[in-house]
This record gives structure tokens, sequence and C-alpha cells, in this order.
């Protein structure tokens, strides 16, 4: 059976020395998650609430069937304070999705990505709180500079302003007060789902080898469920997150089966990685998902491109 450890993992398995195995895998579920993004991107005529609806459903299956080969119960070890940090992990990953698509339908998707990497040092200081983890000068320095250079790479325009003549005319003539204090609303809430991340990375911290990382998916899948229904509602004036599926083609079913296995694989790699590494070297990999995911733009418009030319 699997590893009866019943420990927190403070600071990795190695002590104070990073886990190449940790990151490896961090890396794996940077470019799943990467994929995900390609693929969400060619589907943006989909409703977002709708894609996570799919996407949670398809790793629950997943799950199910990963749990049952290995004989693992899907709730988990019996033990309440782990069951407690399963469920608390779910509910702020979940939440932190729904703020990270309020603040793309809402934001230049460049600010809303900037915002949303701004996980790595709040990651970092829960871990320092919380779970006792030691953020080194290094670490401090990593955070530092990798934001920035996710500043520079996404060039937010509340930071650098438009260097688009055009658009910004278009900009003054349109201004609003009502327009300003939505987007500032909307900075707000991905700011917020930008710290519920990083609360997430760290309840898999205290979670630690006590559960399977497969486990830590399921519970994602099943709270976000209802957490996506309440987000539609809430955002969108509607229950349904089902979509217009009857006017699904078959390509949209066959990319919403490749978004729920890229995101289980993201998510799995993640939380494996996670159990092996600290969180704030963890977050610093995950700010990398940035660059990948501008080159995955470009690519985006091929693919959407092949896939427009042979319907």
């Amino acid at each position: 059976m699997a590893t009866t450890a019943s420990k927190e993992v403070p600071d990795g398995p190695h002590g104070d020395h990073h886990s190449l195995r940790g990151i490896f895998f961090i890396m794996l579920g940077s470019f799943s998650f990467s994929t995900m993004f390609l693929l969400v991107k060619v589907m943006s005529q989909m409703n977002t609430f709708t894609l996570v609806f799919y996407r949670s459903v398809v790793q629950i299956a997943i799950c199910l069937v990963d749990l049952y080969k290995k004989g693992v119960n899907p709730l988990g070890p019996d033990s309440g304070s782990v069951r407690f940090y399963l469920v608390l992990r779910a509910g702020f990953g979940a939440a932190a999705v729904i703020a990270w698509f309020y603040g793309i339908q809402n934001l230049p998707l460049p600010d809303a990505v900037t915002l949303q990497f701004t996980t790595p040092p709040f990651a970092a200081v829960f871990a320092v709180c919380l779970v006792g983890e030691h953020w080194k000068a290094l670490d401090m320095i990593g955070a530092v500079v990798c934001l920035m250079g996710v500043a520079l790479i996404a060039h937010p325009t509340w930071l650098f302003g438009n260097t688009d003549a055009v658009a910004d005319a278009a900009l003054v003539t349109d201004a609003t007060d009502n327009s300003t204090m939505m987007k500032a609303v909307a900075v707000l809430v991905t700011e917020v789902g930008a710290a519920m991340a990083g609360i997430a990375y760290v309840c898999v911290r205290k979670i630690g080898d006590r559960a399977d990382a497969v486990v830590m998916v399921f519970y994602y899948g099943i709270i976000s469920l209802p957490m996506t229904a309440i987000g539609s509602k809430m955002l969108l004036g509607t229950w349904n997150v089902l979509g217009d599926y009857e006017q699904f083609s078959l390509m949209d079913y066959f990319l919403l089966l490749l978004v729920g296995f890229a995101g289980y694989g993201g998510q799995w790699f993640t939380n494996l990685g996670l159990q092996q590494e600290t969180a704030a070297t963890v977050s610093s990999l995950c700010a990398r998902i940035i660059c990948v995911s501008y080159i995955s733009d470009y690519a985006s418009n091929w693919v959407h491109f092949i896939i427009s030319g042979n319907t």
C-alpha cells in the first residue's frame, strides 16, 4: 500500500537542500498548464465557467479510475486534519481559478496574467508563517527578480501605460468613472485570487505525503463543480455551466477532453512537486509558465487557423 508517513513536510524530504525531483515535477506541471492555456485560448469562444466545469468533470473521472487501480480511498486517509486541509486546499484553489477567470474577463490578458503570478511572494510568506519553512535570501531575491521578469514580459498597461496611440485615444474617448471602478475591482479580485492560490500551495505542504497527489486533484474537481456554478450565477447571472452542449462539435468535445487531461497533469505534477519542495521555490518555478504562455498565445493562432480551415 501507499506510504504510511504521517508528518508534514516543512522543508522538503532533503531538509534545506532543493529536490531535483520536485523541481522536475514542477516543470512538468508548468508544461501541462501551458498546454491547457493554449487549448483554452483556442476555445476562447466558449464561456470560461463552462470550460472550468468540463475540465473538473474530466479530472474527476481520471482521478476515480486512477485511485481505483491504486486501491486508494478517494476521500484520502482517515484523518480529520488531513481531510480538513484537502478541503481547504481545494476550496482556495477553486476560488483562485474563478478569481483568475474573472480577471481575464475584465482586464487585458497581460494585466490579468501578471497579477495572477504575484502568487510566489504570497505562498512564501504564508509558508513561513503557517508551515515554518525558511525563506532564504536567495529565495527572496529570486522571487523579486521573477516578479520583475513577469512584469517586463507581460508589460501590463496599469504599470507601463498603453503604448498604442490609437488604442490610447480610444481609451480617452470612452473612459468613464464606472469603467475605472470596474477595472479596480477586477485588479483587486485577481490579486485576492493570487493570495488564495498561495494558501492552496501551503495547504499541500501541510498535507505533506499523508495523502496521494491524485486525491488532492479529486478534491479540487469535486469542490470546483459547485463553486463554478456559484461563480457563474454571481458573475454571469446564470446557473447554467453546461453551455450550449447541443451545439458543440466533435472537435469541441475533443478539445474539452484535452483541457481536462492537461489540467489533471498540471495539478498532479504540481502537487507532487509541492510535496518535495518548498513553496517559495515551487511558486517561483511556476511563474515560468508565463513565458511559455506567451509563446502559446502565438501558437494558438496557428492552431485555431488550422482547425477553422478544416471545418
